[in-house]
C-alpha cells in the first residue's frame, strides 16, 4: 500500500516542483494531483497542458516519487454540454489526459447537482459514460466519489452518492471498468455511516482509491487522522477485510493551511508517520 497526499495544499505555497520535493523528503511514496483549482493553474489546463505534463512527470521520476491519482476540476454545471465544445467540460477532459502523463491511475471527477425535477442518478450516468472514450484513450480510470451538500433550509447534510449503495447502483448501471469508486472516509462520516461500516458495504470489484481525512462528524475538517473523531483501528481493518489493494491517500488540505510556510516540512513528515502507522495497522489486521 503506497502512501500519497493530495499537492495542492503546498504548492500554493511553494510550486509544484518544491511540492513534489517535500513532499518525497517527509517520506511519502506519490502525490495526488490537484486540477480543481484551475482558474490558477493556466500552466496546467491551458493550450500548453501536455508540455506542463510532461515537464511535471519528468521532476516526478527526477525526485523518485510517482502519482498515483489527481483530481479534476469541479467547476462544471448542470446545463453545460457534456461534450469538449464547453471549457468546463474540456477541462476536464485536459486534466485526465494531464494525469495519465503524470502516472495516474485513477482520476476523481465530481458528480453534478441537478434540478429537483431532473433524475440525479440518470443525469450522472450519462455524464460520466460520456468520459468513457476519453478514459480507453489515455488510459485512466474515472473514479466516483460519495459526496454531499447542504440543505441550509433545513440545517442538514445530505448525501450526493453518499451511501454506498447509491455508489454500488451508479456505477453498476454505467457498466465499465473505466468508471470506479472513490471513498471519502469523512465525507462518509458526514452522510450518518461510519467510515468502516461504509468502506463493507461498497462493492470492491469497484473500490479502487481514497481520500483520507478526519473529521469531527458535523463539518468536512479535512484533518489529519487521529485530530478529531474517526476510528482509524476500524477503517484500516474495513479496508483490509475488504480486499481494498488501492493506495492509502491524504486529503488533508486543512490540516496543511494551517501551517507557516517554513513549517509546512515539517508538518509533511508528521503526517508521513502518522500515514505509516496506518499503514501498518492495515498490513497487521
Amino acid at each position: 500500500m503506497k502512501l500519497s497526499v493530495e499537492i495542492y495544499s503546498v504548492a500554493k505555497k511553494m510550486g509544484d516542483y518544491k511540492a513534489i520535493e517535500l513532499i518525497k523528503q517527509a517520506g511519502f511514496d506519490a502525490i495526488d494531483y490537484s486540477y480543481y483549482y484551475e482558474k490558477e493553474c493556466d500552466q496546467v489546463l491551458g493550450e500548453k497542458y501536455r508540455e506542463y505534463a510532461e515537464e511535471l512527470r519528468a521532476r516526478l521520476d527526477l525526485v523518485g516519487i510517482s502519482c498515483n491519482q489527481a483530481h479534476a476540476p469541479f467547476n462544471f454545471k448542470y446545463g453545460m454540454n457534456r461534450d469538449v465544445s464547453e471549457q468546463k467540460y474540456l477541462n476536464i477532459v485536459r486534466s485526465m489526459e494531464s494525469a495519465s502523463i503524470l502516472g495516474a491511475k485513477n482520476i476523481i471527477v465530481h458528480s453534478i447537482s441537478v434540478p429537483e425535477d431532473v433524475d440525479f442518478e440518470e443525469y450522472n450516468i450519462q455524464y460520466y459514460s460520456s468520459f468513457i472514450p476519453y478514459c480507453e484513450a489515455f488510459n485512466i480510470h474515472v473514479a466516483v466519489e460519495n459526496l454531499f451538500k447542504r440543505d441550509t433550509k433545513r440545517n442538514r447534510i445530505i448525501g450526493k452518492l453518499g451511501s454506498p449503495q447509491e455508489l454500488n447502483r451508479v456505477i453498476k448501471k454505467i457498466n465499465s471498468p473505466w468508471i470506479v469508486a472513490c471513498v471519502d472516509v469523512g465525507h462518509a462520516a458526514l452522510t450518518g455511516y461510519e467510515p468502516e461500516d461504509f468502506i463493507s458495504q461498497v462493492d470492491p470489484h469497484i473500490l479502487k482509491c481514497l481520500h483520507v481525512q478526519d473529521n469531527d462528524y458535523l463539518g468536512d475538517r479535512h484533518t489529519l487522522p487521529y485530530l478529531a473523531s474517526l476510528n482509524w483501528s476500524a477503517i484500516m481493518t474495513s479496508l483490509k477485510e475488504r480486499g481494498y489493494e488501492g493506495d492509502l491517500t491524504f486529503e488533508i488540505v486543512t490540516y496543511l493551511e494551517r501551517f507557516p510556510k517554513e513549517l509546512v516540512p515539517d508538518a509533511l513528515k508528521f503526517a508521513a508517520v502518522v500515514g505509516k502507522h496506518l499503514v501498518s495497522i492495515y498490513e497487521n489486521a
